[in-house]
């Protein structure tokens, strides 16, 4: 038989047994009852912006009190990066160009919970799709929620649940805006004038004060044409020089950045520690399961850049903690586990919950990789699948490039569907940083060819919409 006919069967195989698992209930045994389940959402936290990957800057005794109890997975990524879309496959388990423009069609995970017993919420900025929460509340089936972008107040509606009597066990989803308001951040340092949501940050800190550029400061010779479209607008170009206000910027306002948005990172750890320490007090802790997540993150000054929006790792890794005290695994960074939080956290949550799904949801229940005393898999995932649709929004007939990225245990491949430079490949063990593209180099023409074949597969698989005929041979 073909090797890679081979290769197919063997991950159809795997999908079925990672889906039959979830929906099986097994991950609780028959006399425990189901836990409260905690899903913590920030936004624009970089996945390399954690002292659980050693970077230095920031003190975060929140996402460190939960991953001293629990598992870090430092190779999670989301389906896009970017907010509306990222949290459509969120609340689907629905890659974004299925669940993005066509959201009611998929059953959401607040939905699937309260139907399997939970009591539910949802707090926080919303930003599913293009949809609005009090307009689908059918849908999302959270029955207490409120949008709110002030994380004080989220955090405080959150802890008022908590507190709550009930008889029978809460899903609650708590959605932290920051450190997104590095945005307004960036604005400022630019003369824009913007206001923060949950309380300003210095933006003129003494450059001494500040962190070091990142040694990935510089961009990439040939990068692709989806990414340096909206690189650098000028202040003509009104649409995207307030999302990425940057040219005019030195040395000083890069490192003023940094200093500013792990200050943002911190704030919305402590709201994380806040909600920790009233479970902990209501004598819950011990009964509730946390995942924290980020819908993507933010490019941090590498490559020059600030916000999100293409498939560099500052971008499009993210934080994936699990923690449940007493019965997951406590203190492990687990490096080598790829995950799809848009894709796993829905069969993982579900199984938890005991709570049925679809089976035609292609994420992976990760509890085998967390909970403790429980087999991990013999066969690992071989890679996770991201999405990009990328527009020149500054021109009324902008091009637009549309872009799909394989991220393995050691490489990236990423194509996008026009464009100079259209496909890129990347050694990320050799070059975390991302800085020289080996797409035309001899040597791994063989490592391309199989991440191409990988996302050939994907696409037939899944019924993605991505042309084949995009990927060269």
């Amino acid at each position: 038989m073909n090797i890679e006919v081979v290769k197919v069967y063997a991950v159809l195989f795997m999908l079925s047994f990672q889906n039959g698992f979830a929906q099986s209930g097994k991950n609780i045994p028959e006399n425990q009852s189901r836990p409260n389940i905690l899903l913590i959402i920030s936004d624009q936290h970089s996945g390399r912006i954690m002292t659980q990957t050693g970077y230095e800057y920031v003190t975060t005794p929140g996402i460190d009190k939960l991953a001293e109890s629990g598992v870090t997975f430092t190779r999670s990524y989301c389906t896009y990066p970017v907010c509306m879309s990222s949290r459509a496959s969120l609340m689907t388990g629905v890659m974004p160009s299925k669940s993005g423009p066509n959201l009611m069609e998929y059953s959401s995970i607040g939905k699937t919970l309260k139907d399997a017993g939970y009591n539910t919420a949802y707090y926080g900025k919303w930003h599913v799709s293009n949809s609005k929460i009090k307009n689908v509340s059918e849908w999302h089936g959270f029955e207490s929620y409120k949008r709110e972008y002030n994380d004080t107040k989220t955090a405080k509606l959150s802890i008022d649940f908590i507190n709550e009597e009930r008889d029978k066990p809460f899903f609650m989803v708590t959605s932290l805006l920051n450190p997104h308001d590095c945005c307004e951040l960036a604005r400022n340092i630019s003369d824009l004038e913007d206001d923060y949501h949950d309380g300003a940050v210095a933006e003129d800190m003494a450059i001494e004060e500040c962190p070091p550029l990142p040694e990935n400061f510089n961009i990439p010779l040939k990068e692709a044409e989806g990414f340096y479209t909206r690189r650098t607008p000028d202040t003509t170009d009104r649409v995207n020089f307030g999302k990425h206000p940057v040219k005019y910027w030195k040395e000083k306002e890069w490192r003023q950045y940094l200093y500013g948005y792990d200050r943002l990172v911190e704030k919305m750890d402590n709201h994380i520690l806040s909600i920790i320490d009233a479970l902990d007090e209501k004598g819950e802790l011990e009964n509730t399961i946390i995942f924290y997540t980020s819908d993507h993150g933010d490019g941090h000054s590498a490559h020059e850049w600030n916000q999100k929006m293409n498939f560099y790792e500052e971008s499009i890794n993210v934080p994936l903690v699990v923690s449940w005290k007493g019965h997951t695994k406590s203190g492990i960074i687990d490096s080598k586990v790829l995950s799809s939080n848009g894709l796993d956290l829905y069969p993982t949550i579900c199984g938890i919950g005991n709570a049925k799904f679809s089976k035609e949801l292609y994420g992976e229940n990760l509890s085998p990789y967390f909970l403790k005393n429980t087999k991990e898999p013999k066969e690992k995932r071989e890679y996770v699948v991201s999405e990009l649709k990328q527009k020149e929004k500054n021109k009324p007939k902008g091009k637009v490039f549309v872009g799909r990225m394989v991220v393995t245990e050691q490489y990236k491949y990423f194509v996008f569907d026009g464009g100079e430079y259209p496909e890129q490949f990347f050694d990320l063990k050799n070059d975390p940083g991302e800085l020289k593209s080996l797409i035309n180099s001899k040597k791994y023409q063989k490592k391309i060819e199989e991440h191409r074949q990988m996302l050939r597969e994907w696409i037939t698989k899944t019924g993605d919409v991505f042309s084949i005929n995009k990927i060269p041979k």
